[in-house]
């Protein structure tokens, strides 16, 4: 199907270099970025790839946001969601139609199970969660579990989600 890659980047305008590099070593289908820490007037662009983003809340010291980066050799088309939650998503042809989304949930902000079920709900199938979670369990190879991976592994298990790490 491809390669997809999901980075925090914690600030995506002094990576760029790094983020060409994974491009020319990868020629990932998509690249799923959380924390750009970009404002709407900054633009992203990359030659070969098309940018979903949604960037952090006026007001937040730009932290946050989120960016799906597709390749311009695999069709896409971004889907509209409605969420309260930093997230985007595109529907991208590599090889079968797959959905996409992009998510940063911040370590200190209370995530309702609710918003976490909404989001997934209007994820047409199969997708991927290219996601910084901010949750740790040993599930997923942390010497801790914390809140959040617990709320996680819930959610995992109820959705019936397969987390690669």
């Amino acid at each position: 199907m491809g390669t997809f890659i999901s980075w925090n980047c914690r600030g995506i305008r002094s990576k760029l270099q790094d983020l060409k590099g994974l491009i020319n070593y990868f020629h990932p289908v998509c690249i799923g970025l959380q924390e750009t820490f970009l404002s709407t007037n900054n633009p992203l662009k990359l030659r070969g790839y098309n940018s979903v983003r949604r960037d952090a809340a006026t007001g937040s010291n730009h932290s946050g946001g989120v960016c799906i980066l597709t390749s311009n050799l695999y069709p896409s088309t971004p889907l509209s969601l409605h969420t309260s939650l930093q997230a985007v998503a595109v529907q991208v042809h590599a090889r079968t139609l797959v959905t996409v989304c992009s998510v940063y949930l911040p370590p200190h902000d209370d995530i309702r199970q609710q918003d976490l079920d909404t989001l997934v709900d209007q994820l047409p199938t199969p997708f991927i969660l290219l996601c910084d979670f901010n949750g740790h369990s040993a599930l997923w190879g942390s010497d801790v579990t914390n809140s959040r991976g617990l709320q996680i592994e819930r959610f995992n298990h109820q959705k019936r989600l397969y987390c690669n790490k």
